[in-house]
């Protein structure tokens, strides 16, 4: 039995003695660069061990690109080594594990150049001193809030040159010139039967004819050739009761309260509602005014008031009317008086 087991371990033991660590096969790629990182094609590369002995050897191709196929290496450190006829020499130290390997040679590669001693001495030269600049950051003026007012003067020059473009396009217009501008009132717009629209003010109408004042003169129109006619209407203002009063009747007086609105295209100025008082024989029995609650309007003449009604606006308005003494008041009438200014 004790022969037998020491019979094993020299089994194992000259096993052991005689194994060898196996190789392995890998891919090594990469790229052959000069100094401006150009791919170099053509270069001659070679792997060598630690021990100077070429394992394998190879050429770089397009784009300096390289590829190591399959190669069988043991583990451990290995040198790849390129030549390359116009750019020189490079060499780049790898480790081989068990993965593939990608490097990237520069060609040349930088050597640390020793410094040797000069032993022969040469003449004395003149120091050559650079020119003193004055650098970015070490300005003889204070640039940061130079620019600053500069740019507060550039601003308000886009301003001045902003309001004398706005002078020159918008000429000074002043209200007397305006209105010696006389611009033709036309009441009438007649259509005729070839689709002319003819604009004027109707002078003579006759059982064939038509007489109008139009801008070029007078024309005379057959009506036969009129498709139609209409008035035409300055846009004005136009104010109106919103339904029926509310009345409070007392034995002396009478209180009339409602809406009123402008339905019309302009402002209305000065909005008054009129009452009038009548007794069963249409004598006068009493009357009186009150403006109404509107917008505040600052006219031409500086004026100031708040009795316009701007378009689409309504006002309320609250009258008392006096009952004259002896008279007993029957009917009444509401009238709306407004004016147009400026």
């Amino acid at each position: 039995m004790i022969n037998s087991i020491k019979y094993l371990l020299f089994i194992v033991f000259i096993g052991f003695s005689n194994a060898k660590e196996k190789p392995i096969k890998i891919n090594i790629t990469g790229k052959v660069l000069n100094h401006s990182v150009s791919g170099l094609k053509g270069a001659k590369l070679v792997i060598e061990n630690t021990d100077g002995e070429e394992l394998k050897n190879e050429k770089s191709g397009k784009e300096g690109k390289f590829k190591f196929k399959k190669i069988k290496l043991f583990p451990g450190e290995y040198i790849l080594k390129g030549n390359h006829k116009t750019n020189g020499y490079g060499e780049i130290r790898f480790f081989i594990d068990s993965t593939d390997v990608d490097l990237t040679l520069v060609i040349p590669t930088k050597k640390k150049e020793l410094i040797a001693p000069i032993q022969e001495k040469i003449p004395q030269q003149r120091a050559i001193t650079e020119k003193e600049t004055l650098k970015f950051e070490e300005y003889f003026f204070e640039y940061e809030s130079n620019l600053e007012a500069l740019k507060g003067e550039i601003d308000s020059l886009k301003s001045v040159v902003k309001g004398y473009q706005k002078k020159q396009t918008m000429p000074n217009v002043g209200r007397e010139i305006l209105d010696l501008i006389v611009v033709p009132e036309y009441q009438h717009r007649v259509e005729l039967q070839n689709g002319t629209v003819v604009s004027g003010s109707l002078l003579e109408e006759t059982d064939s004819t038509l007489t109008l004042n139009t801008q070029i003169g007078t024309l005379v129109l057959k009506k036969e050739m009129v498709v139609k006619m209409d008035e035409l209407k300055k846009p004005g203002p136009k104010v109106v009761f919103l339904g029926d009063p509310f009345i409070d009747y007392y034995p002396n007086r009478q209180i009339f309260s409602g809406k009123v609105k402008n339905v019309g295209e302009v402002r209305a100025d000065f909005v008054r509602i009129i009452v009038k008082l009548f007794d069963q024989t249409t004598k006068s029995a009493g009357k009186d005014s009150i403006f109404v609650k509107g917008d505040r309007t600052v006219y031409e003449t500086n004026v100031i008031a708040d009795t316009a009604l701007k378009p689409g606006k309504t006002a309320s308005y609250s009258l008392t009317v006096p009952i004259k003494k002896g008279r007993k008041a029957e009917y009444h009438t509401m009238d709306i008086h407004w004016e147009q200014t400026k």
